[in-house]
């Protein structure tokens, strides 16, 4: 074979390699977007994993590879729709939900996430409400309160509290006044006008608390009547703040276990002085985070209009239930209590009078079901436990209607809550869907 026959076959040869195999000198890997990139992985997830039918929920996609690759995605959902962005519209009947990302530059490559679309329910309460807290003097009458006010009732709240907190020294003192953190007068009536403008009842809800740390629920003044006397010129102050600018029922008194299954005389006083200036409704709140706790020993429940129970009972005994181990708990909580039946039971002593959880809260950290009441756990953020609480409570108590009048949930703060945040609010966070659903 001559030298030139030899290198016009290398020639075919290489043509036939380049043309056939790997397209020499226009390289371009499958599954990519040209310039030698891969896509290797799609991850879809959406922002809620149980919604209510025809509401909203943003999902999102990562998109992987390497090279200078093309990250879009198209959407599809097994029911309901999702735009390009990824907004998905809930079905309109209940059920699981498929939402599936698609890379646009390899269809090969996909992700899928279930959604589970719960049927539209309304709780149907007479009282659905949210207490709006501050601790800060100007946050109530602020930008940003005005902010988180128009949040509140864009939450499809019927009912606000409005907090105010003056202090005593510690569980012994007998003085009680205002600090240099107590929201102002100014303050409140803002808040209370701005809510009443959106269309809101409110419910004025004044606390007292310890200087030192000292709970309420511990007070045990040195000379009873001392501080019942500064308790009388403290909430009579909120009374006729209350009478002045039209709000629709006064909490009078909050947790103060050690006081009220007693001192009856002294209590008769003070409601029947807050009567003389206020002509809406009164009501208490009475600690229950157990079977037998404050609410079940009140000795004034009789000259209330609405009982209130600040409803922090423990339900299971780990972090991240289900849903439906959830609702279990109300009737068989982590050391076998039935707060179902204690609550109803309760009920049936006051049968004329409405029954609310003036308080009721989750945060959005791992574990909040087994201790609501605790305020200092740490833990991950994690707000679709918070999220399930909020749902298992609207299952449960929307079941009883001839027991339960409404809820206000703790609570609504003024400043919007980061991403990072562990607190009580549910404000951008996955249970505010819930309430927008069920409110």
């Amino acid at each position: 074979m001559t030298s030139r026959q030899l290198v016009s076959i290398r020639m075919i040869l290489l043509l036939t390699i380049c043309g056939v195999v790997v397209g020499c000198g226009n390289s371009s890997s499958t599954g990519g977007g040209g310039g030698g990139s891969t896509i290797t992985s799609v991850a879809a997830s959406c922002f809620n994993t149980v919604v209510q039918a025809g509401q909203t929920d943003q999902c999102s996609a990562t998109v992987q590879g390497t090279g200078t690759f093309d990250s879009s995605v198209t959407w599809t959902a097994s029911a309901g729709s999702v735009s390009g962005a990824g907004l998905f519209t809930d079905a309109s009947a209940s059920g699981a939900v498929t939402v599936t990302a698609t890379s646009a530059a390899d269809s090969t490559k996909s992700s899928s996430t279930t959604v589970l679309v719960n049927a539209a329910q309304k709780s149907n309460f007479i009282y659905s409400g949210i207490t709006h807290v501050s601790w800060s003097q100007g946050e109530y009458n602020s930008a940003a309160g005005a902010i988180s006010q128009d949040a509140l009732a864009a939450s499809g709240a019927g009912w606000a509290g409005v907090l105010v907190t003056w202090y005593q020294a510690n569980a012994t003192a007998t003085t009680i006044a205002a600090a240099n953190n107590t929201p102002t007068d100014a303050d409140v009536i803002a808040a209370i006008t701005e809510l009443h403008a959106k269309g809101l009842k409110v419910m004025l809800k004044p606390h007292v608390d310890g200087s030192d740390g000292s709970w309420r629920g511990t007070f045990q003044p040195s000379d009873i009547n001392a501080w019942f006397t500064s308790f009388t010129n403290f909430i009579l102050h909120y009374a006729v703040l209350a009478q002045s600018n039209g709000v629709e029922m006064l909490c009078f008194g909050t947790e103060y276990r050690d006081l009220t299954g007693a001192n009856l005389s002294n209590w008769t006083t003070v409601i029947n002085l807050i009567r003389g200036v206020y002509s809406g409704k009164l009501t208490y709140a009475a600690n229950a985070a157990g079977s037998g706790d404050e609410f079940t020993s009140v000795v004034f429940w009789s000259q209330v209009d609405v009982i209130g129970l600040d409803a922090y009972f423990p339900l299971t005994n780990h972090a991240d239930p289900t849903l439906a181990e959830l609702v279990s708990a109300w009737s068989n909580n982590r050391y076998g209590d039935n707060f179902v039946a204690a609550v109803t039971n309760f009920k049936g002593a006051y049968p004329s009078k409405p029954l609310i959880f003036t308080e009721i809260g989750y945060r959005s950290v791992a574990g909040t079901n087994e201790a609501p009441y605790d305020f200092s756990i740490t833990g991950a953020v994690d707000g679709i436990e918070q999220q399930n609480c909020f749902e298992a409570m609207y299952e449960v108590w929307s079941q009883h209607p001839t027991v339960m009048s409404g809820n206000f949930w703790w609570a609504w703060a003024v400043p919007q809550p980061a991403s990072s945040d562990t607190d009580y609010t549910p404000w951008n966070k996955p249970a505010e869907t819930l309430l927008h659903a069920w409110q």
